[in-house]
């Protein structure tokens, strides 16, 4: 865990090793969320919706890129939604990045502002994503990412039926094997990036 809420120690490129946060080891990894981040390009005052929010980490980076940006992340889980409040206060400015207790299953929390951009890291269901393009402006982003079967099957069905970007990003790490090394692979993720035009 690091306490850099300024960026002055870290910096603001997206991509944060997952040693500077506090999580449970369901974290989205680090050349995964630098992509996340991409396809979601954070502009300055713009808000964040980080569904299935986890350790917050998509939220923190979002955040991090520009002062002005704030983030609004979901979590139903008590513990994680603890983390993500924990990486927020040392990894954020006050203010920018906050965490609300719900359970996207039962829908989106009422009173949530309109977000300029939305990432669905976990849970996402056909009904959480009509939800999210609803209430997303024109030129607002949406991004998913799956990492089961039954996922990658909706955000296929997604694609096909409403456009945008669909890619398979798979990760391969330096690793041990015996006294030799070799590559381990990450799980790979699907991500669908939708973006509203009217």
């Amino acid at each position: 865990m690091t306490h850099d809420p300024d960026t002055t120690l870290l910096g603001r490129t997206p991509g944060l090793d997952e040693q500077h946060f506090v999580h449970d080891g369901l974290i989205t990894k680090h050349p995964i969320r630098a992509v996340a981040l991409a396809a979601l390009r954070p502009m300055p005052g713009q808000l964040l919706w980080d569904l299935g929010t986890g350790a917050g980490s998509i939220a923190v980076e979002w955040c991090r890129t520009d002062p002005s940006c704030r983030a609004l992340g979901v979590e139903r889980k008590a513990e994680r939604a603890a983390n993500a409040r924990t990486n927020a206060a040392a990894l954020t400015l006050p203010g920018q990045f906050k965490v609300v207790d719900a359970d996207l299953t039962q829908g989106l929390p009422d009173g949530l502002p309109d977000p300029d951009a939305i990432f669905i890291g976990g849970g996402v269901t056909e009904t959480l994503v009509t939800q999210c393009r609803a209430r997303l402006p024109i030129g607002g982003r949406l991004v998913v990412h799956g990492v089961t079967m039954e996922a990658e099957m909706l955000i296929e069905a997604l694609h096909r039926d409403l456009g945008g970007d669909l890619m398979r990003l798979g990760v391969e790490t330096a690793d041990s094997i015996g006294r030799l090394r070799g590559w381990k692979p990450a799980r790979t993720v699907v991500a669908w990036t939708w973006q509203c035009t009217q």
